[in-house]
């Protein structure tokens, strides 16, 4: 009796999205495309975020993933702003935790998976911002877009209707300027985002003016006016220059602190980094193979 080989196991898909503060990250089987992704839903089988300090943890979670499935070590896909150190300390411990792991780092380049890059210089725009662009293209193709990610920095891109990542512009997240206040006067308090949410809860119950009368809700209040009125002005810079449709989305940490105070019609995601890795995955996006040398 002749015995037919099994075929492979196909390798799920491991994304990354390694920021200023958190690493992000999504399990999704490699069969799910991601035009099948809801825009605004979380569509992956497993997903979560950790600290920079907590590598080990991160591991465990990945080593969860993988462990009941009995399926082949993943395909893993990884975009990085936090420099060096990081990727190559991710690098090292995925191969050890998955043997046979293939580990692809994505950097900006001139033109992917149906976006072309207008930096002057390419390789100089943020891989986040890049690759998220290319995701909200894919989701939204033929429409102006004006990307809100609400991070360590808030950054606002621009992709035109005819696929270009045209530019955008960069600011201090909320945290960043509320911290800035405190950190560089000598009688300011500094706050989070989390006294700028319970203030936006009273404000809903009540009939508050849209200013403060003591000085912690004037800096929660003055950060979020700056980033929202920022937003705004860029929102109708988009409708004047692209005169079709246009469509503004939210993702970020800070997202859910900074929606409310949007007067635009706007649309969340969860975390559009993820969508564009998978996108490019799906692409056949070749990247840079990872180091996978044993420290």
């Amino acid at each position: 009796m002749i015995r037919l080989k099994a075929p492979a196991p196909e390798r799920p898909l491991l994304l990354i999205d390694a920021g200023n503060t958190r690493i992000k990250w999504a399990w999704t089987a490699a069969d799910v495309a991601p035009q099948a992704v809801a825009p605004g839903d979380s569509p992956w089988q497993h997903a979560g975020a950790r600290p920079h300090d907590q590598l080990a943890e991160l591991m465990e979670d990945w080593r969860d993933c993988h462990a009941g499935a009995g399926m082949a070590p993943p395909d893993v896909w990884l975009s990085t702003v936090a420099g060096p150190a990081l990727r190559d300390a991710l690098c090292v411990r995925i191969a050890r935790v998955f043997d046979g792991a293939r580990i692809r780092i994505v950097a900006s380049e001139s033109a992917a998976a149906g976006l072309r890059n207008g930096y002057r210089d390419p390789a100089q725009l943020g891989t986040d911002r890049w690759v998220g662009a290319v995701g909200a293209r894919h989701a939204w193709p033929d429409t102006a877009l004006l990307l809100v990610t609400a991070g360590t920095a808030t950054t606002l891109d621009i992709v035109a209707p005819d696929g270009r990542f045209a530019g955008g512009l960069i600011l201090p997240g909320l945290t960043l300027m509320m911290r800035a206040l405190s950190r560089n006067t000598a009688q300011l308090p500094e706050i989070d985002i989390g006294y700028l949410a319970a203030r936006d809860d009273a404000q809903a119950r009540t009939d508050v003016p849209p200013w403060a009368d003591n000085t912690q809700d004037a800096i929660a209040l003055g950060c979020v006016t700056a980033q929202a009125g920022a937003i705004a002005q860029t929102w109708q810079a988009l409708q004047a220059h692209y005169p079709g449709p246009c469509r503004c989305v939210l993702s970020g940490g800070a997202r859910a602190a900074l929606g409310p105070h949007l007067r635009m019609p706007f649309q969340m995601h969860d975390n559009l980094v993820l969508l564009g890795l998978q996108v490019l995955a799906h692409a056949g996006h070749e990247g840079r193979p990872g180091a996978v040398t044993q420290a």
